[in-house]
This record gives structure tokens, sequence and C-alpha cells, in this order.
């Protein structure tokens, strides 16, 4: 009997196999990666477009709200993040512009719910929301907050 100066045929093929299953498991974690990744983005984009709207629409103070649910400063029809950066008069590239197509910001009051025999509190909803994609790929972020109106 000889020595061995190799590998079999039977070593390398499980070699093979051990490698791409590996090799496999590692891109699948790496697609997952990537996409939270882009979603990781898309969240930073709504807050930076959240931003802006609470720039362009700021909420005034408690003691000048009278009626919420008219309030033009408080009830603000979808503007998209393009229209707010013109309005703060915001130098920024096309580029830019580009990143944040499909961002809208918009903000609603709606009176408080009360339970039945519950005494009026004069608290109001208000959600402020950031909007992007659109159909089934919509997705939105949205901050609701307590006002008081004013008595």
């Amino acid at each position: 009997m000889r020595g061995r100066n190799g590998f079999t045929l039977i070593e390398i093929l499980l070699a093979t196999v051990i490698l791409s299953l590996g090799l496999v498991g590692l891109m699948g974690g790496l697609g997952n990666c990537a996409r939270m990744m882009g979603l990781s983005k898309e969240f930073q984009d709504a807050q930076y477009v959240f931003s802006l709207g609470e720039r362009c629409y700021p909420i005034p103070p408690v003691e000048e709200i009278t009626e919420p649910e008219e309030d033009e400063r408080l009830n603000i029809d979808p503007v998209t993040a393009e229209e707010m950066m013109n309005d703060l008069e915001m130098d920024v590239s096309r580029e830019t512009l580009a990143n944040y197509e499909g961002f809208t910001f918009e903000r609603s009051v709606d009176e408080k719910e009360l339970e039945t025999g519950e005494e009026d509190d004069n608290l109001y909803l208000l959600r402020t929301r950031v909007s992007w994609g659109s159909g089934k790929e919509g997705y939105y972020e949205e901050l609701v907050r307590i006002i008081r109106k004013k008595r």
C-alpha cells in the first residue's frame, strides 16, 4: 500500500457542498442586510421631511388655538418635500431633491372621542403624517399629539 498524496474525489465533493451551503446562507443574510439598510434610509428621510414640515408649518402656541378643526395652521393638506424646500428657500441640488421625491407631509386635527356622559375636556388629536411610496408599497410615519383648545 502506497501513501496518500492528496484528497479523494468524495472528500473534495463533500468540502464543496459544505462551502456552498455556507455561501448560500451568507448571501441570504446579505440580502436581508441590504433590505434593512434601505428601510433605515427611508425612515431617516421621512424624519427629515417631518422636520421640514415642522419648520414650514409650526404648531401655534396653545393660547392662539381657538377652533382646532378649522385652523389652517394645524390642518395642512399634503405637501411635497420639494415644495417645503422651496418655501424655506433652501439651496439644494437636484440629487437631493431626487432623494425626497414622493415624500409628502400632512397634518390634521380630530376631536377626541368622549365616553358616554364624559364632560368635554377641549382635547383634540393632532395627527402629523409623512408618507412615501405608492399603492401596496406605500409607507407612512405618523406622530399623534394631544392639544387643548383655548377656553
